[in-house]
């Protein structure tokens, strides 16, 4: 069996975007998959601005405190064995700053973390890939060969993180190995956090955004 997912992220998202810094193996479960009703409380999904098929959530957009211009990703949808890339603007408004206290400190240990699972193609053997998050610092730096994630300020110079004033962009370019992916329909989960990786305390949510799309393997779309 081909090794499954568990794909190089190089944004976010990214994810979108963003998406993947570390292939290994990820276990198979062959639950049979229900559809579920959408409570008649849930609000529906909020589409992210630009040429994407990005999504706010899984944090609700009103909780988030980065505001966003706007979100490129180009090809889409994400392509398999060949590059894409990931331009994501926006900015944190000045009164959200004055009501926490935002400090430059707080911006330095941004974490970003992108959670992948899969329903994976029928014809293949079917089943699906539990959720996996991993965690990065939300900062420029080659994440891994093939994936590289930067930050620039509302000037064009290229920084190591966001700063607490001005608009920014955030940017990655990401190939994504197509001898390891399995074909289905994947939903990348990604989050960036004030704060520490896993197990630490996570302050305010900076943004947070779902890409669900199919995936072709070596062959592909």
């Amino acid at each position: 069996m081909k090794t499954n997912l568990f794909l190089n992220v190089g944004s976010i998202f990214c994810l979108s975007t963003l998406v993947l810094a570390a292939s290994a193996a990820a276990p198979i479960s062959h639950k049979v998959q229900h559809p579920l009703a959408m409570p008649e409380s849930e609000s529906p999904k909020q589409r992210v601005r630009g040429h994407n098929d990005v999504f706010y959530g899984p944090i609700p957009k009103a909780e988030q405190i980065f505001n966003i211009d706007f979100l490129e990703i180009a090809p889409t949808p994400v392509p398999v064995s060949r590059y894409f890339f990931v331009l994501l603007r926006g900015e944190t408004p000045p009164s959200t700053r004055q009501k926490l206290h935002l400090e430059p400190a707080q911006l330095s240990d941004t974490t970003l973390s992108i959670t992948v699972s899969a329903v994976l193609d029928e014809k293949d053997g079917g089943g699906i890939i539990e959720p996996r998050t991993y965690s990065i610092p939300l900062r420029t730096a080659q994440l891994a060969e093939g994936a590289q994630l930067s930050i620039r300020n509302a000037t064009g110079v290229y920084v190591d993180y966001m700063a607490v004033e001005g608009s920014h962009d955030v940017l990655a370019d990401v190939w994504i190995p197509g001898m390891f992916v399995q074909k289905g329909t994947y939903t990348f989960e990604v989050v960036a956090s004030i704060g520490r990786g896993e197990g630490e305390k996570q302050g305010a949510c900076l943004f947070a955004l779902t890409l669900t799309q199919w995936l072709g393997g070596e062959d592909g779309w």
